[in-house]
């Protein structure tokens, strides 16, 4: 059992659920999915993580390929759901369901042995995708851009995780700066 890492996993998978519930509730009903598709995965995977720190080895397959999940549809829905909230999109149904069958898709590829090896590289494009959408969204003077940029250098960080091993374990930290995102994410939907 590892203390901190329960601890961590359960404010990651709080601040998922509380985001979605308090920051989401006015937006429309397919980008109030696509965004719950985002931010359910990566909570799942931290509630997953807690039992798994808990003292329940069995549960790492499920955790790894949740962690897979989330990067890849999940990653794919925030790209979609930042779209849309930067450009004040509403999405339809053909846009949500094409976002999702593409995230699904993507996860599929990335549980193949011979591609798994490019599963870190799908966030780092995300973030860099986020970060592109969130400076041409400051230059056309939007302030939710602000709080994307904020969010994508919160995931660029929680990436690199591994480095922080000298001032805090990188599963924390992880998990801290993942929380942190997803609070710049529901802060960047309040209106």
């Amino acid at each position: 059992m590892i203390f901190s890492h329960i601890l961590s996993g359960s404010i990651l998978a709080g601040t998922g659920f509380g985001v979605f519930w308090h920051f989401f509730q006015r937006v429309s009903l397919f980008n109030r999915l696509i965004w719950g598709f985002f931010l359910l995965t990566v909570s799942l995977a931290a509630l997953i993580s807690i039992f798994l720190f808990a003292g329940i080895p069995s549960l790492e397959p499920l955790h790894s390929s949740m962690i897979v999940l989330s990067d890849s549809l999940g990653v794919v829905c925030a790209v979609v759901g930042v779209w849309g909230l930067l450009n004040r999109r509403t999405y339809s149904l053909t846009t949500f369901i094409s976002t999702v069958l593409f995230g699904l898709l993507l996860f599929i590829v990335l549980l193949l042995p011979e591609v798994r090896v490019f599963t870190p590289v799908i966030p780092s494009l995300a973030i860099l995708i986020l970060m592109l959408l969130a400076v041409f969204s400051l230059l056309q003077r939007n302030k939710r851009g602000l709080w994307v940029v904020l969010a994508a250098m919160m995931m660029g960080l929680a990436t690199k995780a591994q480095l922080m091993t000298s001032f805090i374990h990188p599963t924390d930290f992880n998990h801290y700066t993942s929380a942190l995102a997803l609070y710049f994410f529901g802060k960047a939907a309040e209106r």
